[in-house]
């Protein structure tokens, strides 16, 4: 892994992989004809949260770069691109037209809309592919303190049942 990696921000990681390990090369066959690489969406950037939350992997298809035009039943259907800017990657819902890239948060994203002129943007590719955390809506420290909560509050429980017990 590049160690200029930074959590926070978005990054193109299939460019960032600096050794992959022992693979057999029949794996790697089926990849030679697809024109994937890698993003992972930082922890700063809020985009497309919550379709596609901070810490999530993407899978981007580069032969996918046009930004479609049309309209889609649901956000589900809309293509989600993934853009690299002067300021770095990130992931959006698009229009262009000839002189302007529109990136396009999520509704529920506190991301406004940025426009842009197409020489300050390239669309990498389209997301194809996502992996991500479920149900995660807290910092793990908050987590990991409700389970010792939780814990404490049952023992307490526990203590007072026995205390019950022996009263009898």
């Amino acid at each position: 892994m590049d160690t200029s990696f930074d959590p926070r921000t978005t990054s193109n990681f299939g460019a960032m992989i600096q050794q992959w390990g022992t693979v057999p090369v029949s794996y790697l066959q089926q990849f030679s004809k697809m024109s994937y690489t890698y993003g992972y969406i930082g922890s700063a950037d809020l985009t497309m949260n919550p379709l596609l939350p901070p810490g999530s992997f993407v899978q981007v298809d580069e032969s996918r770069n046009q930004v479609l035009k049309g309209s889609w039943r649901s956000e589900y259907e809309r293509p989600i691109y993934f853009i690299e800017t002067r300021d770095g990657y990130t992931c959006s819902w698009c229009t262009q037209s000839r002189e302007e890239l529109i990136l396009l948060p999520h509704p529920l994203s506190p991301v406004p809309p940025r426009v842009l002129r197409v020489q300050e943007a390239e669309v990498i590719g389209q997301v194809v592919g996502v992996a991500m955390r479920l149900g995660i809506s807290r910092k793990e420290g908050d987590h990991d303190e409700d389970h010792e909560n939780r814990d404490s509050d049952s023992a307490k429980a526990h203590s007072r049942g026995d205390e019950h017990k022996r009263a009898r």
